[in-house]
């Protein structure tokens, strides 16, 4: 009978795109307003003048505004048609937090439209106690003597979530004797950001639990 696998998160990431209902133009979009909210200790990202960059080659829809923070571990692009903002190389149930904090901050500086969409994705590695462990666990899911590498791959409904799940688990590249889990949704921009986003890690693990692998409570320091 095949079991529930739990294991420890080594590192995880998350990043969200929020497509605009029409483009912006430059001045339409107030960018100087917006990279001066960035900036914001209390309601902005903290970011410094310095982490911020703007590229404009034309007076209308050619400009993206980018930064780079926490070590280069943070990235934000905006464009005239979208926000990007991602986070990786995160480790800790702190670290979580923040890149909560942060999504929230930017929900409410881009005063994005009610009716539009982000799209969500994920990812984490998580470790198995060897490598063994890791190859008995991924070939659950060979179905064929010819497939070299199984790996999982479906899209899920989970309770309460009105959009499929994209999950796919893999053989980790980077950190030894894990697998990979990525993590792909949607949802609408109408949410209570302090009390939506930190659902997203029950989510997170259930549905990957439809594929008898679950998580470790995220450790409270490195």
């Amino acid at each position: 009978m095949r079991h529930m696998e739990i294991v420890p998160i080594e590192v995880f990431g998350m990043h969200i795109d929020v497509p605009f209902p029409s483009p912006l133009g430059f001045a339409q979009a107030n960018i100087e307003e917006f990279g001066a909210a960035l900036c914001e200790a209390d309601t902005g990202l903290t970011l410094r003048s310095d982490q911020i960059r703007l590229k404009r080659w034309d007076d209308l829809f050619g400009y993206e505004l980018s930064a780079h923070f926490f070590g280069e571990n943070g990235t934000l692009i905006r464009t005239s048609d979208r926000i990007k903002l991602g986070i990786r190389n995160a480790r800790t149930a702190a670290d979580l937090k923040i890149m909560c904090d942060a999504f929230a901050r930017l929900y409410e500086i881009a005063d994005c439209d009610s009716d539009s969409l982000t799209a969500f994705s994920a990812h984490a590695h998580g470790k198995f106690a060897s490598a063994e462990e890791r190859e008995s666990y991924l070939q659950r899911f060979s179905y064929s003597p010819m497939v070299n590498k199984p790996a999982a791959l479906g899209y899920v409904n989970v309770l309460g979530w009105e959009k499929d799940i994209r999950v796919l688990i893999e053989a980790s590249n980077v950190v030894p004797d894990a697998v990979f889990v990525m993590w792909e949704t949607l949802w609408t921009n109408d949410q209570d950001w302090d009390t939506f986003l930190p659902t997203l890690q029950s989510l997170l693990d259930n549905s990957a639990n439809l594929f008898d692998l679950g998580f470790e409570p995220l450790r409270e320091r490195v």
